[in-house]
């Protein structure tokens, strides 16, 4: 095309190529996208022209999941493994990839506003394929240039000229056109219309008509597979009636944990980061920072914005490594929330409609199942969930691969910037619930009582009940007057406003709250942690052991006054441990809850919060020695000893072989029950 020569006149080369220093690919599944992409070649070869034959794909959904890099990420797959999926019609086949951004580079504006559609898409084609990367020419200079030969601009005589350069006749061309923020171009539109007065374009549909002339059949030696990523998938819906071709809608999954080791792998490769004599990165063992990465939540942004966080403290990123044990992990957590906020502005949506962020974090936080025409908000119909997947961030997970559910995932950073505003509870989340965090039986007794304020408090906003307030005793409940540890203030432990954490080894509960249900009745709600600290397994009797003792105390060892006050109430007791347990409780008093239905009851966001270390069964790269030695058979302390000084392990095999001297089997103390058969964890690398 002779007129692209008029434009590159006197321009200027771009010699230097830049780093990359954008997160590695994240190998997600894409196997879906390729199935369809097969199918649509095969139709194209058999010459079909039904609509229903092909699909453009459309990647939709909340940013920063990541649907640009998963559009990468499908093209590296198709470039990699093209045995698998090109037909034996094409031969000699080239692939090309473009990438049209209407957010950055190829933006619509008034200009566009006297042009025809194939000829607004055809610029755009052009300036990605000739000029974008190669030359220092952004795209408004390059329409200026050309704007005397703009109609020669037109979709199919874009492609012919790109084949030309390409390559000689009769090879197949196959082009992957990425075109991304596609949600703006109806912006564009509608604010054209309204406000410059401009005819209808219907600019959207006729940009996939155009586009879908090189999918439909009779077979081409110029396919093009077009890839649509942006933030409002109903664009797609409201034109899939008057399109030539379908829009097949892939998943955009979050990141598995599996693919954010793989990506701070890669990091630990670029820095040369310190490894284990078994080759290892030690960073792998390090609990602060792998919280780090499970309060993602799987988020691609959020992901990446701790690692700008963790260069931005050090720069020298093998020193970071090989120092990771000693960095300051809240204030990372601190900084990546802060990040989130300033790209996402959580703050505005919570101020804007209150009842509404309520509603979506308690469907996060209890994992209840939406539609996307769910309304959360009654008096808002705007406020389904397709449309707030756009403008409040939300990020979907289907339920499974057939379901039409999901269940709205919110990253730990966003539960805290929620409570921010909301203020579930009075202290800032992270410092509650700190990444920095061992976990011991105090830290997991204070857990307990704030997830239970958390919750409750969240709820109260729908039924209005009484805010609850976590408050630490001095004294060693029951007793007749409570006052709390720090200020010495008189806790009202009666009213029902607070979970009342007992005071230090006390024999009546770690911690407890006063219940009132409809009818009048009131309750003590009394909770045991039994944080599995080098003990023997918790059993039913056990359970039974500890509801007759908080009854016995309550009844024969305090005074009348006491002994008169606590007759009124019910004595529910709730253990929490995080040891399994594996028999029925057969008593409607006693409640437990367990390793086994931990995130059952604590829910996703907040059972992956409380620390690996509780939820996995015994981990020889991370259990203390004294927990080996009780519960390991054949491990003494001398074993125990080697087993530290040897890590890590990946595999019951790596274990066994490095120690002959552990058996496997049963766990001490369980020979009676064949289903307690020893089970060993190697989080992180059996994930």
């Amino acid at each position: 095309m002779d007129v692209i020569n008029i434009a590159l006149k006197k321009a200027i080369n771009i010699d230097i190529v830049r780093p990359d220093d954008k997160m590695p690919f994240m190998e997600r599944d894409t196997n879906q996208a390729i199935t369809r992409i097969i199918r649509n070649i095969g139709n194209h070869i058999k010459g079909s022209k039904s609509k229903a034959d092909f699909d453009i794909l459309v990647s939709g959904g909340a940013p920063g999941i990541g649907k640009t890099r998963f559009g990468q990420e499908l093209f590296k797959h198709l470039e990699g493994s093209q045995n698998d999926w090109v037909p034996s019609e094409w031969t000699n086949l080239q692939l090309k990839d473009l990438y049209l951004d209407f957010g950055n580079g190829c933006r619509l504006d008034s200009y566009d506003d006297e042009l025809t559609p194939t000829v607004i898409i055809g610029l755009r084609i052009a300036y990605v394929f000739f000029i974008e990367r190669k030359y220092d020419m952004k795209f408004i200079t390059f329409r200026d240039r050309v704007w005397e030969y703009r109609e020669n601009f037109k979709i199919p005589n874009v492609f012919e000229c790109i084949y030309d350069h390409l390559i000689q006749l009769n090879r197949q061309l196959f082009v992957f056109l990425h075109i991304d923020e596609f949600q703006l171009i109806d912006r564009w539109e509608c604010d054209a219309v309204n406000e410059r007065k401009m005819p209808v374009k219907q600019l959207f549909k006729e940009m996939i008509n155009g586009l879908a002339s090189f999918m439909l059949g009779p077979p081409s030696r110029i396919y093009v597979q077009t890839f649509l990523s942006g933030t409002t998938p109903q664009v797609v819906i409201s034109a899939k009636e008057s399109s030539r071709v379908s829009f097949g809608f892939v998943n955009c999954p979050q990141l598995s944990f599996k693919a954010l080791l793989n990506i701070a792998n890669h990091y630990a490769q670029k820095y040369d980061a310190e490894k284990f004599a078994c080759g290892t990165y030690k960073w792998m063992l390090c609990r602060p920072f792998l919280q780090l990465l499970e309060d993602t939540g799987g988020l691609p942004r959020a992901l990446q914005y701790i690692f700008d966080v963790c260069f931005e403290i050090e720069v020298n990123g093998k020193k970071f490594f090989d120092d990771i044990y000693q960095q300051h992990f809240n204030t990372i957590f601190y900084n990546v929330k802060h990040h989130l906020q300033e790209r996402y502005n959580i703050y505005e949506t919570i101020e804007k409609n209150e009842k509404l962020a309520l509603e979506l974090l308690f469907h996060s936080i209890d994992a209840i199942p939406v539609h996307r025409k769910t309304c959360l908000d009654p008096s808002d119909q705007d406020c389904t969930i397709e449309n707030l997947e756009r403008d409040a961030h939300i990020i979907l997970n289907p339920r499974n691969a057939t379901s039409s559910e999901f269940t709205i995932k919110m990253p730990f950073f966003f539960i805290c910037l929620y409570n921010d505003k909301l203020k579930i509870i009075d202290s800032n989340l992270e410092e509650t619930l700190r990444v920095q965090n061992s976990m011991h039986w105090q830290d997991w007794e204070l857990f307990v009582a704030y997830y239970e304020t958390f919750c409750t408090n969240l709820l109260n906003f729908e039924v209005r009940l009484k805010k609850l307030s976590v408050r630490r005793a001095q004294e060693q409940f029951p007793c007749l007057k409570l006052t709390e540890k720090d200020s010495a203030k008189s806790i009202p432990w009666e009213k029902g406003e607070d979970v009342i954490v007992n005071g230090v080894s006390a024999k009546w509960g770690n911690s407890f709250r006063v219940l009132e249900a409809v009818q009048g009745d009131r309750f003590l709600s009394i909770h045991q942690a039994k944080y599995d600290y080098n003990s023997a397994t918790y059993t039913l009797k056990d359970l039974f052991n500890e509801h007759t003792k908080n009854c016995e105390t309550s009844a024969f060892n305090t005074t009348k006054q006491i002994f008169d006050k606590l007759a009124d109430y019910r004595h529910i007791t709730i253990v929490f441990t995080t040891q399994p347990f594996y028999e029925i409780v057969p008593y409607d008093d006693c409640f437990v809850i367990s390793c086994n239905n931990f995130e059952q009851c604590f829910g996703p966001v907040f059972s992956s919060r409380a620390t690996f270390a509780l939820t996995k069964n015994i981990n020889p790269n991370f259990s203390e020695l004294q927990r080996m030695v009780e519960c390991l058979p054949g491990v003494g302390d001398v074993t125990a000893e080697n087993i530290i000084i040897n890590r890590p392990y990946k595999s019951e095999d790596d274990f066994f072989k490095k120690h002959s001297r552990a058996k496997r089997g049963k766990e001490k103390h369980e020979h009676e029950n064949p289903e307690k058969k020893l089970k060993l964890d190697f989080y992180p690398f059996n994930v």
